[in-house]
C-alpha cells in the first residue's frame, strides 16, 4: 500500500491561487498545501484555512520572491526584494550568503504563519532552494527543535541511460537524490521516499488528464512507500500576472502547467477507488 502525499504549492501567493487551491481540496485532491506568509494572498489564505479545517497546512519558506521578514541583507537585491532563484543559487555557491540569515529569516517565517493561526504540519520551500545545503543547514535547528517534518525533493535515482541520453539531468538528479539521502538522516521526522510532479514531463500541458497524474504515482519505484504528488493548480487572472511584470511571458509554459493542473484536480477523486493508495499528509506519518 502506497502512502501518497497530494500537496500544493504556493497557498498565499494571490487570490486566484489560493481559489484553486481550495476547490482543489473541495474536490478531494489535496491533502495539503504549504503557505507563503509575505506574499499579497497570505492574510487571505490564512482566512479560507480556517473555513477548511481539514486542509493540512506546512510552511512554504521563500527566499526568491516578494521581501524578507528580517534584515537579511545577503538574501535581498538592492531595492531590498529576495533575489531570483539564479542569483540566489551563485551567491551559494561562492559563499556569500550568510547562514545565519537564512536561520533568523526561516524563524520568522515560520512564527508568521504561527501567528496566522496556523501550526504547520510540514515545510518544503518555494523553487526547492532548501535542497541547498547551506539552507537546508540553516533550517535543521527549528526542524529538530520542532519535530517538523520536511519535505524533500527526492528524484528517482538516476540510472546510467540517463547519463547517456541526458546528462545534464543525470547530474541534477544526482546531486538531488545525494543531498536527500543526507538531508533525511539529519531529521528526526519521517520524510518522503519520492517527489513527483509533471514538471518530470516533457509532454505538452494540453494533454494532461487525470491519468497524467495518477502515472506519476504508479510509475514510481516500488520501494517508494511514501510518495508526494507535489501540484501547483493555479486560475489565471490579474492578480497573479501583476506580480511578474518583467517576466510574465517567460513564465507562461509554468503558468500552463498549473492551469492544466488545476483543471484535473477540480474533477473527480483521482485516487479514490484505488486500493493500492491511502492518501495521507506528512502529519500522519
Amino acid at each position: 500500500m502506497r502512502k501518497v502525499i497530494i500537496n500544493a504549492d504556493d497557498f498565499g501567493l494571490c487570490a486566484p491561487v489560493n481559489r484553486a487551491i481550495v476547490e482543489s481540496f473541495r474536490a478531494g485532491n489535496l491533502t495539503s498545501t504549504t503557505m507563503m506568509v509575505a506574499m499579497p494572498g497570505t492574510v487571505e489564505g490564512a482566512q479560507m484555512a480556517a473555513e477548511n479545517p481539514g486542509l493540512a497546512i506546512g510552511l512554504h519558506f521563500c527566499l526568491t520572491e516578494g521581501r524578507p521578514l528580517t534584515n537579511a541583507a545577503s538574501l535581498v537585491d538592492a531595492e531590498g526584494n529576495f533575489l531570483e532563484r539564479g542569483a540566489l543559487m551563485k551567491k551559494l555557491l561562492l559563499g556569500r550568503v550568510k547562514q545565519i540569515e537564512v536561520a533568523a529569516e526561516f524563524e520568522a517565517q515560520y512564527s508568521r504563519l504561527v501567528a496566522l493561526g496556523i501550526r504547520p504540519t510540514h515545510t518544503d520551500s518555494h523553487q526547492h532552494t532548501h535542497m541547498n545545503p547551506v539552507v537546508f543547514g540553516a533550517m535543521l535547528p527549528l526542524l529538530k527543535r520542532e519535530k517538523l517534518p520536511v519535505r524533500l525533493a527526492i528524484p528517482v535515482r538516476p540510472s546510467l541511460k540517463l547519463l547517456f541520453t541526458r546528462p545534464p539531468k543525470f547530474v541534477k538528479q544526482g546531486v538531488l537524490y545525494n543531498a536527500s539521502q543526507s538531508f533525511r538522516r539529519q531529521v528526526l521526522t519521517r520524510a518522503n521516499d519520492l517527489l513527483v510532479s509533471v514538471h518530470d514531463l516533457s509532454t505538452p500541458p494540453a494533454s494532461y488528464t487525470a491519468d497524467t497524474l495518477r502515472a506519476l504515482v504508479h510509475d514510481a519505484p516500488a520501494s517508494a512507500e511514501v510518495i508526494e504528488l507535489m501540484v501547483h493548480p493555479y486560475i489565471a487572472g490579474p492578480e497573479l500576472d501583476e506580480l511578474y511584470p518583467e517576466d510574465l511571458a517567460q513564465r507562461q509554459p509554468f503558468f500552463e502547467k498549473c492551469y492544466a493542473e488545476h483543471r484535473i484536480l477540480i474533477g473527480q477523486p483521482l485516487f479514490e477507488a484505488d486500493p493500492t493508495v491511502t492518501l495521507t499528509t506528512y502529519g500522519k506519518l
